[in-house]
């Protein structure tokens, strides 16, 4: 018995000695790698304003199948908090898909929740937005 713990607890030492940083990274609530995308639920912030971010994710979503079907404000009682839009996609297998989310206005730019079923930003689209973003944010700083 205490061979079989003592192995047990060997095997585990030689498994976190083989890569320290990304046991750390597992075990440390919130400590995630730089270039990782935000997961579902999260927010995705970004620099520039709602109405930008809307234009952008037109074009983003064009591109990859899916299609802006509306656009709004978004108020509160506080005022308006940003914009709405709502996405659709037909697909092969699974039919049409919709998506629902909101640009919210922030002290940095905007920020939008990404989303996996029905509210959010489509993760699957989340790579091209973010580099599209990048594209316009750094064209302006040329300027």
């Amino acid at each position: 018995m205490r061979h079989t713990i003592f192995l047990f607890f060997l095997v585990g030492l030689l498994t976190l000695g083989c890569n320290p940083v990304s046991a750390v990274k597992s075990v440390v609530p919130g400590l995630k790698s730089e270039s990782s995308a935000p997961d579902v639920g999260e927010k995705l912030k970004l620099r520039i304003t709602p109405d930008e971010a809307v234009r952008i994710l037109d074009d983003v979503a064009g591109a990859n199948g899916w299609y802006l079907v509306s656009v709004g404000d978004q108020h509160d009682m506080q005022g308006g908090r940003g914009k709405y839009f709502r996405l659709e996609t037909d697909r092969f297998i699974g039919g049409r898909k919709e998506m629902a989310g909101v640009f919210f206005s922030d002290t940095a730019g905007s920020y939008v929740v990404v989303g996996k079923h029905d509210h959010g930003l489509p993760e699957e689209l989340v790579p091209a937005f973010v580099e599209a973003v990048q594209q316009r944010t750094s064209a302006r700083a040329a300027e």
